[in-house]
């Protein structure tokens, strides 16, 4: 294959000539490719460049390097402060070669991790990413891998999206599932299924980072790469409200637009999820102060208007530490007329009569005051109300007492005597009602629980419920909880948290694991996994916690050779196992036709290979994949194509194992010194 030219434009921005010869500095981290820091000797500039082996035995090797070549070009245009430039595209052979702007800082996960950002800063961040974005997609070019590996994040916080013009393509992965787990996450749904990537695909992916900043924690979080995945495709992510206790249920409502399954469904272009943002962080503080507005506004009115007041003396109106003095209060000698109780007022008001319906009102308005009192007025109240005698009952032929009216003597701390005059029979009957001493109705509270890893089991003492992380519990209490965050794996912690009256506590739990965790995935799946040397009785896909120390795994699969690898686990640490098992050659058509001079003359069967097997000293016993053959070395064979395992055995010599792929019309040979 012929090397093409670079997708560079005519001309580059500082107007200095192209190369293809740089020189290498250090090797980075990547997940597509093998990714340098480099240099351009020729007119003295750093760059990164990706150096990306497309696989050789590809049917359409051809085609897919076309792909990436004009996914390059399309990118080679972009001139953005948040993107980092695309210099040249090229390729030799199975070898792509890419150079762009070479960015020095951290990236977003490795800024987030070391500065832990505040709204503020996450919001910025956001607007410049979605800024970003949308002048690329204005130049109909998307992101194949947006997540927080390719951002950078420079001084001063201005952001930078490395990797446009790198194409998504599963052969061209980083082989190790580890680097591919990191970033499977912000990968979105339709991609998942294989469906081209458009600009809401990008959306989505940018939606899972906010969410991630937001909250700290990953909205489709998974311990191997088909769980991921299955959580993007068709599990719903926990409301950001109930995954951290910052984020308000008006962003959080913004987030899960924002990470619809339907890509219809979600924000077209960035400024409108960045502006849906801005109103959902504007509206909280908002509607928290108008909350707090209206509850002073309304304590200010209970407190003017429901304790009746008396005149007094000179014709003004007495507060309510009028009816509460410093020392024992005598009683007087003759009942005031109170005055009536409306919904707010601050001006003197006359003697009114107060019907019976009134009184039922005044008792809620008294009720409702004894809610909002403070605890010390409350105890003030009680105070007095023990050093205060009853009082007197007024006179039933009192000269201020009209008929059909109802009067009331209120003294500190005492019970009210309600006197009803009946107009028919002129009796007077008298009923007397308690005002309570102003209880306490304390208000519920919540807690949000959180912890790392989620979905951890949460555990009240004296409560039955149980819960997973993350949880907000409501319903609770005024109170100090004892709480048990316990997981399989991890050593459960148990903190004890006070809920006050009409608030949210939050509790976050990082749980010290004692176990170790083993993800084992196979090519193909379905796949037997026997564990030092015990069958498990699981197939692949499949997840482990066992102990820390080094472990034999075992995977079986008829048809196919067996994998075996020794895997050493530490506590807390995550390992992932994920071999291609090889497909075994058939044993039940082996072939043995001896003869020596045979091996590089005679004739294979259509399609067969050959193979010679010797071994020092001779007379050893040959096993192919776990047949014998009646035949020692040394002997020649003829096999179909395939994988081989082969043992060569010797009473009073160590075996030898080998293996060999064999493909049609080989020649092979095979030759073993036995050691004792």
């Amino acid at each position: 294959m012929s090397e093409t030219t670079s997708a560079t434009s005519p001309a580059s921005a500082d107007g200095a000539p192209r190369t293809n010869r740089v020189e290498l500095l250090q090797q980075l981290t990547g997940t597509i490719g093998t990714v340098y820091k480099a240099r351009n000797p020729k007119i003295d500039r750093l760059v990164a460049l990706r150096q990306i082996q497309v696989p050789e035995w590809l049917d359409d090797v051809n085609e897919l390097i076309k792909r990436m070549m004009e996914e390059a070009r399309a990118a080679n245009v972009l001139d953005h402060p948040g993107i980092a430039r695309l210099y040249t595209g090229g390729f030799k052979e199975v070898t792509v070669f890419l150079t762009s702007e070479f960015i020095e800082g951290p990236t977003l996960r490795e800024y987030v991790s070391s500065k832990n950002p505040g709204l503020p800063e996450i919001m910025a961040l956001a607007k410049q990413l979605c800024a970003a974005l949308d002048y690329a997609h204005e130049k109909k070019v998307v992101h194949h891998a947006l997540n927080p590996a390719n951002i950078k994040v420079l001084p001063g916080g201005t952001l930078k999206i490395l990797d446009f013009g790198l194409l998504r393509e599963k052969h061209l992965y980083s082989p190790i599932p580890a680097k591919r787990l990191e970033n499977e996450h912000y990968v979105s749904p339709e991609q998942l299924r294989g469906k081209p990537v458009d600009r809401t695909a990008n959306l989505f992916s940018v939606a899972t980072i906010l969410y991630e900043l937001f909250t700290t924690r990953n909205p489709f979080a998974g311990k191997h790469l088909g769980e991921v995945d299955r959580n993007i495709t068709d599990v719903e992510p926990h409301a950001a409200s109930l995954a951290h206790p910052r984020v308000s249920e008006a962003i959080s409502k913004v987030l899960m637009k924002a990470l619809s399954k339907n890509p219809a469904a979600r924000f077209q272009t960035g400024q409108e999820l960045i502006a849906a943002l801005e109103e959902a962080r504007s509206a909280a503080p908002a509607k928290a102060a108008a909350a707090a507005a209206n509850s002073t506004g309304v304590r200010a009115a209970v407190t003017t208007a429901s304790v009746p007041k008396a005149p007094s003396p000179n014709g003004s109106s007495t507060g309510i530490t009028a009816a509460i003095p410093a020392a024992r209060p005598q009683v007087p000698p003759a009942p005031k007329t109170m005055t009536s109780v409306k919904p707010v007022t601050t001006t003197n008001a006359a003697p009114a009569k107060l019907p019976a319906k009134a009184l039922v009102q005044w008792k809620t308005v008294a009720a409702f005051v004894a809610v909002l009192f403070m605890v010390s007025a409350a105890a003030i109240s009680l105070r007095h109300r023990s050093d205060t005698p009853p009082a007197e009952t007024p006179p039933e032929n009192s000269a201020s007492q009209k008929p059909g009216t109802v009067e009331a003597v209120a003294m500190p701390g005492s019970s009210i005597q309600v006197h009803e005059v009946q107009r028919k029979s002129g009796r007077e009957k008298s009923s007397k009602a308690e005002l309570p001493p102003a209880p306490i109705a304390a208000a519920e509270g919540q807690l949000a629980v959180t912890s790392s890893p989620d979905g951890a089991l949460v555990e009240i003492a004296g409560r039955s419920e149980s819960w997973k992380t993350p949880q907000t519990i409501v319903a609770l209490a005024p109170g100090t909880y004892k709480v048990t965050i316990s997981k399989a794996g991890y050593a459960p912690e148990t903190r004890s948290i006070e809920v006050a009256s009409g608030s949210r506590a939050s509790l976050d739990v990082k749980l010290a694991p004692t176990k170790g965790y083993l993800t084992v995935a196979s090519t193909p799946a379905g796949v037997h996994i026997a564990i030092d040397g015990k069958e498990t009785g699981k197939v692949s896909p499949a997840e482990f916690n066992l102990d820390p120390a080094v472990h034999t795994i075992t995977l079986h699969h008829e048809g196919y050779l067996d994998s075996t690898s020794d895997i050493k686990l530490a506590a807390g640490q995550s390992v992932s196992y994920s071999p291609s098992l090889k497909l075994a050659g058939r044993t039940d058509n082996i072939q043995v036709v001896g003869g020596f001079k045979k091996m590089f003359s005679g004739k294979s069967g259509q399609g067969m290979a050959r193979m010679e097997i010797k071994t020092d000293p001779k007379g050893a016993a040959v096993t192919i994949n776990g047949t014998s053959l009646s035949k020692t070395t040394p002997l020649e064979i003829q096999i179909e194509p395939g994988n081989y395992e082969i043992t060569l055995q010797k009473d009073g010599y160590k075996p030898v194992h080998t293996s060999v792929l064999a493909q049609a019309n080989d020649k092979l040979k095979i030759d073993e010194s036995l050691k004792k």
